[in-house]
């Protein structure tokens, strides 16, 4: 069995989320800035996802406080030792109305532990980060990212681009217009023009084409583009 420290902050992910799903929530990862982001009705929580507690993650942790309803900070434990720091931290992490979740990776199962939950303190939000987060959540069609991948994820603005580079691929030339009427992003033309991943290239005025790399990205997210199409397929049929 691995300690405590040899845990990366993606195996922490899976337990976590679905213990959240359990409850009731929409969870996905690497939102906005958050390692996890979880919706139920009106509420939103937020959870960053450590192998070790620090000063660094307690700040990061009150500063989702902006935009969430309540935040947890995650970590993992094994059978026999707590957290390094826990016990001189706990009298911090209750008195800033953080929760805390300890994720326990037992021989044959791994068992979640909520130690204490968020205070229900109201605060001002920043509906700014609140609604970025939000969006990200609405705008996915499945969760792509484990939280804690710090690395290159599928968020919402990747997955309308992604549409759009196949829309191009399977029809040719197009402009933002067209791709619109064909159920691509509202946002078609700010994607296209600011071409942030290099897919898409400019052949005369507001007319685009697929770059040599949006072939290649479609080939390496062919699994999320059929994702992507298949739950475009069932909200049509759904109405």
């Amino acid at each position: 069995m691995k300690s405590s420290s040899s845990f990366s902050e993606t195996d922490l992910y899976l337990p976590v989320k679905k213990y959240l799903e359990n409850l009731g929530y929409t969870v996905m990862g690497e939102a906005a800035g958050c390692d996890v982001a979880a919706v139920n009705g009106e509420e939103l929580i937020a959870v960053e996802l450590k192998k070790t507690l620090s000063l660094k993650l307690i700040t990061q942790a009150v500063e989702r406080q902006e935009a969430a309803d309540g935040v947890y900070i995650a970590l993992p434990v094994d059978e026999s030792s707590p957290p390094q720091g826990i016990r001189s931290n706990l009298k911090l992490i209750k008195r800033l109305e953080l929760g805390l979740i300890l994720i326990r990776f037992l021989k044959h199962r791994t068992r979640v532990e909520i130690v204490c939950h968020p205070g229900k303190q109201e605060r001002r939000r920043n509906n700014r980060r609140r609604q970025a987060i939000l969006r990200e959540i609405n705008g996915r069609s499945g969760d792509h990212t484990p939280g804690g991948t710090r690395g290159k994820g599928v968020t919402a603005y990747r997955e309308e681009a992604l549409v759009l580079a196949d829309m191009l691929h399977s029809r040719g030339e197009l402009s933002p217009a067209r791709c619109k009427e064909l159920g691509g992003s509202s946002k078609a033309g700010a994607i296209l023009r600011n071409n942030h991943y290099g897919w898409f290239e400019r052949i005369s005025r507001g007319i685009y084409r697929l770059h040599p790399a949006g072939r290649a990205a479609l080939a390496e997210y062919a699994e999320i583009i059929t994702i992507i199409k298949n739950t475009r397929d069932n909200k049509e049929i759904k109405k």
